[in-house]
């Protein structure tokens, strides 16, 4: 599996079907195709067409794009899905958040500003990253005797702008899962660096770096009730191959477990509890061939589907269930998802790929500081030290029962998984340092907010 951060040079043309005669929108993130898109072009570019290539090179090109990798969308820092699960001030006055597919607040939930509106499922850009992120730009052609625009070239293009609002060139996040049969040289091919082109209008943008990191990433928490979060849209279908219908639970449960099934093991999904869902058409364009995808009614990104278990789903099969994702044509891109057990929360600034230097950091230091950032050093250094006395008295008795304090419950998905993966595999002595650095840094942090 590839951690992978994408850094733009240029600003990127991440069209939508354009409506009528409105400006050419654009996407506010790099769905999983458009980058599948880009490095099946490096690939052509680097060996030639696969129909011209020696056999085990278009093996190669076949393994890497044409089902053996899942493809992941890429988010821009400071930027996320919201679910539509999430009910928040409709004003944004507050910081209120309500997650329904875990906090029933009732028919009319409200804060002190009004109504509380549902997610619609949008990428947003928050906090310092919020800004205009996406910027407007007229092409046209004149016609010399009229002085005016020749008919049918005047249009307008939204992009996506490469820049933040600090000037710095903007990041985009996300994960390439292998799968276990692609052959060791298209795995080598895929996890170097590059640069590539993403979107449309490639003279002019979508000039990137591609930066792949190999990783083992923590396993998500289980329980009986499982959430699916799409982060890309899905083609759910039924055994006929028609288009599930979500409102019909019995028949989604029916085929949601059986092709969660082989992923989950003994773990079968017993009820879907709820839906929140829209729905969309999805295509694409074959470039290989000239010829237009077939168009396929999908369930749209930002969809959550609450499940029930039997019993709680290994946290491994979890992890190789978010690599997979559902649906068809996952291959593309289509049916990337997260899973979770709690509600949702404002998450904070994707990590950026470790550097040689961040990898020579002291563990003890990264995580204090990550225990720091989260707003409770405080009570990790007074909470902290008798889960590390009990496990020095007691090796091999981890657990995760500090996270289940209600202190924790607005911790972000990216703070709780990482807090996951220092209790469950950091040694005692790196997390007894942790508490010595989270000391001191806590005594800092409280001097300077002391400060007049």
């Amino acid at each position: 599996m590839f951690d992978v951060q994408v850094t733009a040079h240029q600003p990127l043309a991440l069209g939508v079907r354009p409506a009528g005669t409105a400006p050419v929108p654009t996407r506010l993130h790099v769905p999983g195709s458009v980058l599948r898109g880009a490095l099946a072009a490096a690939w052509i570019a680097e060996y030639g067409l696969p129909t011209k290539v020696p056999a085990s090179k278009r093996r190669e090109f076949i393994a890497l794009f044409e089902g053996y990798v899942s493809y992941g969308p890429l988010f821009a820092t400071g930027s996320q899905v919201v679910p539509l699960s999430v009910l928040r001030c409709k004003y944004r006055r507050c910081a209120t958040v309500v997650d329904e597919a875990f906090d029933d607040t009732g028919d009319n939930p409200s804060c002190g500003c009004g109504p509380l509106a549902p997610g619609r499922g949008e990428v947003e850009f928050t906090g310092a990253a919020a800004g205009r992120p996406v910027t407007q730009s007229t092409h046209l052609q004149i016609d010399d005797d009229r002085g005016t625009a020749e008919e049918g070239l005047l249009f307008t293009r939204r992009v996506l702008a490469h820049r933040d609002a600090d000037g710095a060139e903007r990041t985009f996040h996300g994960r390439i899962s292998p799968g276990a049969d692609l052959p060791d040289g298209a795995a080598a091919w895929l996890g170097d660096t590059r640069r590539l082109r993403l979107g449309g209008r490639r003279g002019t943008s979508g000039a990137v770096t591609y930066t792949p990191h190999p990783s083992n990433p923590v396993a998500p928490p289980t329980g009986h009730r499982i959430a699916l979060r799409l982060i890309a849209p899905a083609i759910l279908t039924d055994p006929a191959g028609m288009p599930l219908d979500l409102a019909d639970h019995q028949t989604l449960r029916a085929s949601l477990d059986a092709e969660l099934a082989p992923l989950l093991g003994d773990a079968h999904v017993t009820a879907v509890e709820r839906v929140w869902a829209r729905r969309e058409r999805v295509g694409g364009w074959h470039a290989a061939s000239r010829l237009p995808k077939p168009v396929e009614l999908a369930v749209s990104i930002g969809s959550v589907l609450l499940l029930d278990f039997d019993r709680p789903p290994a946290s491994d099969r979890l992890l190789a269930l978010t690599g997979r994702g559902i649906g068809l044509r996952r291959s593309e891109g289509f049916g990337a998802l997260e899973t979770a057990i709690s509600a949702w929360g404002q998450p904070t600034e994707p990590a950026p790929i470790a550097t040689r230097q961040d990898q020579v950091q002291d563990p003890a230091e990264a995580y204090a500081r990550l225990l720091l950032d989260t707003g409770h050093g405080a009570w990790f250094v007074d909470n902290l030290r008798p889960y590390v006395e009990e496990l020095a008295a007691h090796p091999g008795t981890q657990h995760l029962g500090l996270l289940q304090r209600p202190r924790l419950r607005r911790l972000t998905p990216y703070e709780r998984d990482r807090i996951e993966g220092m209790l469950l595999t950091a040694p005692v002595d790196v997390l007894d340092r942790t508490l010595g650095i989270l000391t001191v840094l806590n005594r800092l942090t409280e001097k300077e907010t002391a400060r007049p």
